[in-house]
């Protein structure tokens, strides 16, 4: 695989995920500017996106079955990014209509379920290309790596800066003019995705095609991700950890305005998290060479979860000191940075594991799995939030004042913050460690098995003549 090829379709994922990161400031949005109730939009978000989520393996499916001159995956990168960048500017549009109406409600819960239909049909292919352009892992990881790096970048361009970005664009901080600087953001957003899309499809092809294979059913589709056992395994773990750290990340925000109170913070917090966590993904193939991807993962889980008992002792015992907050930070953003790696890596290797117990090589219906996990797992977290913060009672802004929290509310918001992400870390820990077992030697027998079914090599072939870098 070229130097270039691993560039260019790294730096795509700049646009791609600036994207997705949209859709975790919509609840903010929808509740703190346009004035839906929370509880609302958190039911929505997640019936929305447990919906989207199940209609991913589908679309795996439809990508796995097509073919076309340009492959199977560009046709629809770019078909995605065309009409999901369309769909984001109308879910950041603000209607004539009163915010508590049936129609209101009606035109968010379409435009949003859009939003997430469209972005599947860019984002299970944009990843699925990956086991299709080469099949060493050490170019995997680093393809992955690199990916991974920028999309980093694209998420924190938004999530970090939005609130200056989107004030500086509507040129106040009025409610009207928020309306209008998130209105802006949304076309600016839009038009850096669709770019990067397009330029990504034009320059980057897959290289590994297996001919011949029959369509797959809907049935056989089941079938598929039945028999992937280690594809269950990844699916399962990656589920528990983004669900519990999505809710850390939507609470961020509340924490630091309500519980810190001072919202000027949130910028300096995220941009300096988003410089930690990228500096995990740089690191990940380094301590590939010295590490295996289990001790890798433990170390991730270990540090994260020190990290966030440390800040629920800061919290409660010393009063949210704003110092220990950063430096704590540090181990949660690291450590996520090495799990976004692994997770791309571990469910790559899963295409492989899937053909040679399966029969059928199918890099779309497994990477549906990531888009599934994801936007369930998002799905869950905003409807746990949402309903959270009914629950504690948490009071909206009133009139662009911040409203005061009773300490029912600000301890609520520390539990969620910090509290459920310790149980899902070690929760998710013990499950991979019991039931992984795709190591790198594993990984090594699996090619060479399938080499040999494929004719690539004979039976008489050892791993090393197969692999004589090794």
């Amino acid at each position: 695989m070229s130097n270039k090829t691993k560039w260019i379709f790294g730096v795509s994922g700049i646009g791609k995920d600036a994207m997705f990161a949209m859709s975790t400031i919509m609840s903010i949005y929808l509740i703190d500017y346009v004035g839906i109730g929370s509880a609302f939009v958190g039911i929505m978000f997640m019936v929305v996106r447990v919906w989207d989520a199940i209609n991913d393996p589908i679309m795996g499916t439809i990508v796995d079955n097509t073919k076309t001159r340009w492959g199977k995956f560009r046709p629809w990168i770019l078909i995605g990014a065309v009409l999901n960048a369309i769909v984001l500017v109308f879910v950041f549009f603000k209607p004539d209509l009163a915010v508590d109406s049936t129609a209101m409600l009606i035109y968010i819960t379409v435009l949003y379920t859009l939003w997430g239909m469209t972005y599947t049909l860019m984002d299970i292919p944009f990843w699925s290309m990956i086991p299709s352009l080469t099949d060493k892992q050490e170019e995997r990881e680093s393809i992955s790596a690199i990916t991974r790096f920028f999309t980093s970048i694209g998420y924190f361009l938004v999530s970090a800066p939005y609130i200056i970005i989107v004030i500086f664009l509507g040129g106040g901080e009025s409610n009207s003019e928020m309306l209008h600087g998130f209105f802006l953001f949304a076309i600016i957003i839009s038009a850096l995705f669709l770019v990067s899309q397009i330029f990504m499809v034009a320059n980057v092809k897959e290289e590994i095609v297996v001919k011949s294979q029959d369509k797959i059913t809907l049935k056989r589709m089941f079938q598929l991700l039945k028999e992937n056992d280690q594809l269950m395994v990844v699916m399962i773990v990656i589920v528990i950890s983004n669900f519990v750290l999505y809710i850390t990340s939507a609470m961020a925000y509340y924490y630091i305005k309500y519980d810190i109170g001072n919202l000027d913070l949130l910028f300096p917090f995220l941009a300096f998290g988003g410089v930690v966590q990228i500096s995990g993904v740089v690191l990940y193939p380094s301590l590939a060479k010295k590490m295996t991807r289990k001790q890798i993962y433990n170390l991730s889980i270990l540090v994260q979860v020190v990290a966030f008992i440390l800040l629920f002792i800061n919290a409660f015992i010393l009063g949210n000191f704003i110092v220990m907050v950063f430096v704590i930070g540090v181990a949660v953003f690291f450590g996520q940075g090495l799990s976004m790696v692994l997770q791309t890596v571990l469910l790559t290797d899963t295409v492989e594991y899937g053909e040679l117990v399966t029969g059928r090589r199918s890099e779309a219906i497994v990477f549906s799995v990531q888009t599934f996990v994801v936007k369930l797992a998002t799905g869950l977290s905003m409807g746990v939030v949402g309903v959270g913060l009914a629950i504690i009672k948490f009071v909206p802004d009133i009139e662009d004042v911040a409203a005061p929290q009773s300490d029912l509310t600000i301890w609520g918001i520390r539990i969620l913050m910090f509290i459920l992400p310790v149980f899902g870390m070690l929760l998710s820990r013990y499950i991979f460690n019991k039931k992984h077992i795709i190591d790198e030697q594993k990984y090594n027998e699996i090619i060479n098995e399938l080499k040999i079914k494929r004719g690539d090599v004979s039976e008489k072939t050892t791993i090393e003549d197969a692999y004589p870098e090794l």
